[in-house]
This record gives structure tokens, sequence and C-alpha cells, in this order.
């Protein structure tokens, strides 16, 4: 009786032992990773670190923006198949209808000869339909959440938002499949929208707590990181959909969100976080002088152009390359993919030189944003005007198209950087502004569109392009005549300590704006 009970408490204890081992287990590994995390924080470096995290964090941001579209395009069986295609560039196709064959001329050179070229309607599909409404569902939510949000990391951190922000809309997709196209998916994407919209303005605030002044333009620049995420979702996500099925695209953007939060989580946020530089973050914002300042809706205003050209590009160029130009639907995803890996290219390029530009004194910071301004709004709306007079050539709009797409790149060093140049003290609620008017562009240039080609405006495609030249150029010249890189009289005077680099840095900089 007593061996029994002897063996029966043995094992008992065993069994106690193996629901505690894994326990304790698990608790090892953390503290273990912990340890790893502050011995690359310290072999790597804070920034470098962050400059990782925030990549990778917009290219994920991206990625949840486009998943629906693709999604819906791969699923698609009646948008574009080979017949309706082949009757769509049949029917509006400039090669098709009004373009006569190329002719060699005298100099034995190929010639397209245009007849004339009448308005063309789109009829818009099932799919697109369905593609518009999502889209708009998002754009709604990254209206609704950036203002708002620049306060909330204010109190509870920026690195805390961000990080928030990218997993809140990575765990959302997991209940797309469930919800697909209801009302539910219409409440999902707005939701995601939010949660992007969140992103922003904390990305800012990391900005300027994090980096010097003269490589905060280098830092802001990788936020165009979004679109290398429309071109891994364009690129891998309409196979993985077609071969594993349409649920499989919203498992694995949650199991990516959740692993990536939970090193952000080690390496960021515990790491970081509690050694942070303290910034003048909890002061009560004066909203009147924020609301009343020049330079700050200037900065939001030219925002606004940047997005509405950017909105543009995507809906409106690629179509109109395949459907008026006949472009095959084999290149359906290199259009929508690999220009925006030359614009993410292109917008690194502009902010490291933007930032070498005012480290070394060659003009003000004033002058450095307004140029770059008017790289990234003039000339596109130059190309853009002419995107819609460029006759029979395909490999003509093509390349303004991608030409457009890289020049827009340089709004992160013009735009995007002003609002943290004129507030450092509160630059995310001075871009959550800016960007709650710039979404007010995506959702402008999205009616645009839609209307354009294939609504009231009976497919205007010149009117499409033409208007936004237009937003492009009455937003830059607006900044141009209201916009600065000088800090404002209404950012609080810092009366608490940062750290030496900051303080050098800013001392620096106001000297040679005077």
């Amino acid at each position: 009786m007593n061996a029994n009970r002897f063996s029966f408490e043995l094992d008992g204890l065993a069994v106690a032992a193996a629901e505690i081992m894994p326990l304790a287990t698990l608790k090892r590994s953390s503290v273990q990773l912990q340890k790893a995390a502050k011995v690359v924080n310290e072999q790597i470096g804070n920034r470098q670190l962050l400059l990782f995290f925030s990549i990778t964090g917009f290219i994920l941001a991206g990625v949840i923006e486009q998943s629906a579209s693709v999604t819906l395009r791969a699923n698609s069986t009646s948008p574009y198949s080979s017949a309706e295609f082949a009757e769509y560039v049949e029917n509006t196709s400039y090669i098709t209808r009004y373009c006569q064959p190329p002719v060699p001329d005298e100099k034995k050179n190929t010639v397209h000869v245009v007849r004339s070229i009448p308005h063309i309607e789109i009829p818009m599909t099932k799919t697109d339909r369905t593609e518009s409404v999502l889209r708009e569902a998002y754009m709604w939510g990254t209206l609704i959440s950036p203002l708002a949000a620049s306060r909330i990391a204010a109190r509870v951190g920026a690195e805390r938002l961000f990080g928030a922000g990218v997993l809140g809309a990575g765990v959302s997709a997991l209940l797309v499949p469930a919800a697909w196209l209801t009302p539910y998916h219409v409440a999902i994407r707005i939701l995601q929208g939010v949660f992007m919209g969140a992103m922003w303005p904390a990305a800012h605030m990391i900005a300027v707590t994090w980096f010097k002044p003269k490589h905060l333009s280098g830092f802001v620049s990788t936020y165009t990181a979004v679109n290398l995420g429309y071109a891994v979702v364009g690129l891998l996500g309409t196979p993985l959909v077609r071969h594993l099925g349409r649920d499989w695209l919203s498992y694995i953007i949650t199991l990516i969100a959740i692993i990536w939060y939970f090193l952000w989580w080690k390496f960021v946020e515990e790491t970081l976080n509690p050694n942070r530089p303290i910034r003048d973050e909890h002061r009560l914002l004066p909203w009147r002088q924020l609301l009343l300042s020049k330079p700050a809706w200037a900065c939001g205003i030219a925002v606004m152009g940047s997005q509405w050209a950017d909105a543009t590009l995507m809906l409106g160029v690629t179509k109109y390359l395949k459907l008026v130009y006949g472009f095959s639907i084999a290149y359906e995803d290199v259009l929508n993919s690999l220009p925006h890996i030359g614009h993410f290219i292109a917008a690194l390029t502009f902010g490291i030189v933007v930032d070498h530009v005012r480290e070394s004194g060659i003009v003000s910071t004033t002058t450095a944003r307004k140029l770059f301004v008017y790289i990234s709004h003039f000339l596109p709306a130059a190309l853009m005007f002419v995107l819609g007079y460029t006759g029979c050539d395909p490999a003509a709009p093509a390349a303004l198209y991608t030409a457009s797409l890289a020049l827009t790149g340089a709004t992160p060093a013009g735009a995007f950087a002003s609002a943290a140049d004129i507030a450092p003290n509160f630059a995310g609620t001075v871009f959550g502004l800016c960007q709650t008017v710039g979404a007010a562009g995506l959702l402008g240039a999205n009616y645009v569109v839609s209307e354009g080609l294939h609504g009231s405006f009976a497919g205007w495609w010149r009117l499409v392009f033409g208007a936004c030249s237009a937003v492009l150029l009455i937003t830059a010249t607006v900044f141009m005549g209201m916009g600065s890189g000088s800090i404002q009289d209404w950012n609080a005077e810092c009366d608490f300590e940062v750290e030496k680099e900051i303080v050098e840095e800013a001392s620096r900089l106001e000297s040679v704006l005077e």
C-alpha cells in the first residue's frame, strides 16, 4: 500500500515537473533573447536597428494595403481573362483602332501615323467595383487616425504605437477569410487603414527622438518602403494565392506581423524605450498656433499633392498602359511592382543627398526643402501632362510613368521632413495633420480616376492626367510660398535634458538658417 502511494506521488511529481519544465525553458529562452537583444544593440547600434525595423515595418504595411487587390485579381476569372482582355484592347487601344502600322520614312526610320483619337469609355467590371470599395475603405481609415494617433504616441511612446500599428493591421488580416467580400470585410479594411495611419506620426516622433537633424531626411525617406511592399506583394502574393488559395495570403501576413512585432518588442520596446532621450512630448500642444501655422498647412497641402499623384500613377496609368496601349496582361505584375522598387531607391537617394546638402551648409534647410518639393511636384506634373499626348509609341508612356514615380520619391526629403523641421517637439502631431490632409488627396484622386476611366467623364485620359498635373502645380506653389524648414516660434523651448549631439546639431542648424 505504501509502495503504491509512494509510486503515485512520484508520478504526480513527474507530471508537475513536466508541466513546469516548459515554463522554465520558456523563461530561460526569454532571458537569453533579452541578453542577445542588448548585445545586438551594443554591436549594431540603436539607430541602425530602428532603420531596419522601420523599413521592414513599412514593407509589411504596403503588403497589407495591397493584399486585398492582389487577392481579388489573382482569384478573378472575369475581368482580365484572355478573351476579355483581347476585347478591351480591340475596343479601346490606340494601337489597334487609331494608329496605322508603323511605316519606314525616307531615312528608313520607323514612324507611327496617328489618326484622330476620340474619347474612350472603359467598362467597369464587378471586380473593379469591389476593389474600388475596399481601397476607398482603407483610405478612409488612413484619414481618421493620424492626428489622434500623434497625441496617443505622445502619451504611450512612439515606439509602442508604431509596433502596435503594424501588429494590429497584420492580426486583423486573420479575420479577412471569414469576412471575405461582406460588409465586415469593408469594416476590416477601415480598421487596417486606422492602424496604418497611426504608423506615420509615430515614425516621425521616432525620427526626431533618435536621429540627428543631419540624418533626419535619410530616415524619413525609408517611409517609402511602403512602395517596396507593393512590389513584394505584387510579385510574390499573386502566385501564392493562385497555388495555395485565397486565404493563405492573410494567414502568412498575420504570421509575419506577429514575428515582426515580437522582435520589435524585444529589440526596440524593451531595450530602447526605457533609455530613450527625454523629449517634450507631454507639454500642452499649442493647437491654435498649429492650426494657424502657414508652414504646417503648406506641408500638409504638399503631401496632399504627392498622394494625389501616387494614387493616379498606381490606379490610372497602369490601366492606361494595358487598355489603351495594349500592354500584355502578362506584364500586369511587372507594371504594378517594379516601378515601385525604383521609387524606393530614388527616395533613399534623395534623402541622402538633401542631408549632405544641409550638413555642408550649401543652402539653408528651407531652400533645400523647397528644392525637393519642386523636384517631387513640378517635374512629375510636366511628365504626367505629356503622358496623355504620347501618341502611338507605347514605350513613351511607360518611360514617363516610371520617371514620374521615381521623381515623386523626393517627397519625403521635401514635404515630409519639413514637418519635423518646423516643430521638432511636436513633429508627430504636425505630420499627423499632414497625413490627414494627404489622405484627402488619396480619396480625391480615387474619385477622379474612377469617374474619368469608368464613369461620367467617359474615359477622358487627358483630363485625369491633367487634373493630377494641376493639383501638383497648385500644391507645390503653395509650399513654395508658405513652406519652411525653420523652427517656428510656437515650438516650445526645451527645458529638459536631451542627448548632447542633438543640442549641438540644433544650434548648428539654427546658425545656418540665420
